[in-house]
């Protein structure tokens, strides 16, 4: 009761205009009673939900760390990303933080923006990771962060309407344009995505047909104007075959009421996203990474890009080193923050988070299905570059293709346009 009624007052304190947690400006500041302590803050963005298994983990370490006690900020995703830019530029951040991939690049180019927590290997455990795991937060040889949970793109497959089609689960591309030519009688679309996922499908199909790559290793676009007309080519024939569900008409609805018999979406919270529909009984199943042949096995480049769902740093200006890496080891490989968190961040791939979840049974869900496919093939995967996230990328592409769709500019006409505007935007 009385850490309830202090979250209320927290959050009577930092809005006055809106419920807990709701503002897209504000930051809630909960707790920092550190009479006697020495004080650390935590600053993690997300749902109500997510704020209360983290305040009651914090409440676990602070049991555990009498001598530390911690003050937390958190908010939704727009206040806390515009609040971190505040605090980065200002040298005023949280001690530990939970971060984005692209921040690194943004905040630590040089690898000295967050502490080093290689210098801290003697209370952060880094043997439950791998070193490629660790990869994703090193620059300059500097762990700048460690990933809570790896995320790519899955799609995920109505298996119900599928059966009903006397249709196998799609393996190849060509299924997909097969399975339109009975599905689009009835007004169904074998798949459906957004902008940004159809972005990654057509640039998983130029890697894997032409063997280029959309980025270089040092994050660069590498798309010439052939691979981008290569990439209008393909979404052109999705669209006019029916394969693909109008971009501006898909959305989860779309999916959920069978109007798409497969969707193309993130991994992490896949089990959430599709509990209403598991409720129902519809059975929901990861697709294979679609291939030329059919086989995974028969390439060496999906074309499909791996990122961490979210990172923990430490601030490069922390006062409290030892007491902030014994929060981030808590957090990240302790038995009590991953029953408390379970896969709520992702599939955690901390060696000892994930067998707490193994021997607990809270690893029946899509989420771990789909993220056992994405460790299997691994050596097939690339490392996330920022830049492919970019809307100025993404967005550029799917805007500039709508010429080419419907028939504005020819296929070298749009490519080009899309050239210009993407390297311009970079």
């Amino acid at each position: 009761m009385k850490r309830f009624i202090g979250i209320m007052l927290a959050c009577v304190t930092a809005l006055s205009t809106a419920g807990c947690g709701k503002s897209g400006d504000d930051i809630i500041v909960y707790g920092g009673n550190t009479e006697n302590k020495k004080q650390i803050s935590l600053a993690w963005w997300g749902n109500d939900a997510r704020a209360s298994y983290t305040m009651d983990g914090v409440s676990a370490f602070e049991q555990l760390n009498p001598e530390i006690g911690v003050k937390c900020k958190y908010g939704v995703w727009a206040g806390y990303t515009k609040r971190q830019n505040i605090y980065m530029l200002s040298h005023d951040e949280p001690d530990v933080m939970q971060i984005n991939f692209d921040w690194i690049r943004t905040y630590s180019p040089d690898g000295k923006g967050f502490y080093d927590m290689n210098r801290l290997s003697d209370i952060i455990d880094l043997s439950n990771f791998e070193d490629k795991d660790l990869s994703y937060g090193m620059v300059e040889g500097r762990l700048n962060a460690i990933p809570i949970a790896l995320n790519t793109h899955c799609i995920f497959v109505n298996k119900d309407i599928y059966d009903k089609y006397g249709l196998d689960i799609p393996k190849s591309w060509d299924d997909y344009f097969n399975a339109a030519k009975v599905m689009k009688a009835d007004g169904i679309y074998p798949i459906s995505m957004g902008d940004k996922q159809l972005f990654f499908l057509a640039v998983a199909y130029l890697e894997q047909t032409t063997g280029h790559s959309a980025c270089t290793v040092d994050g660069e676009l590498s798309l010439t104007k052939e691979d981008i007309a290569v990439m209008l080519e393909f979404y052109g024939r999705m669209h006019d075959e029916k394969v693909l569900m109008p971009i501006k008409s898909s959305d989860f609805a779309s999916f959920a009421n069978g109007i798409s018999a497969a969707t193309l979406r993130w991994i992490s919270g896949s089990q959430t996203m599709f509990d209403g529909l598991f409720k129902e009984e519809v059975h929901i199943v990861p697709a294979p990474y679609p291939t030329i042949s059919g086989s995974v096995d028969d390439t060496d480049d999906l074309g499909w890009y791996v990122k961490p769902a979210t990172l923990y740093a430490i601030s490069g200006n922390t006062e409290h080193p030892k007491e902030a890496a014994k929060l981030v080891n808590f957090l990240l490989n302790s038995e009590e923050m991953a029953m408390l968190q379970k896969t709520e961040k992702g599939i955690p791939i901390s060696k000892s988070a994930l067998k707490v979840l193994q021997e607990n049974g809270q690893l029946d869900n899509i989420d771990y299905v789909a993220t056992e496919a994405m460790f299997n093939y691994r050596d097939k995967l690339k490392m996330m570059q920022p830049i492919l996230k970019k809307e100025s990328t993404f967005l550029t592409f799917f805007e500039g293709a709508q010429y080419y769709l419907y028939k504005q500019q020819t296929l070298d006409e749009a490519a080009e346009n899309i050239y210009n505007n993407i390297y311009s935007n970079k």
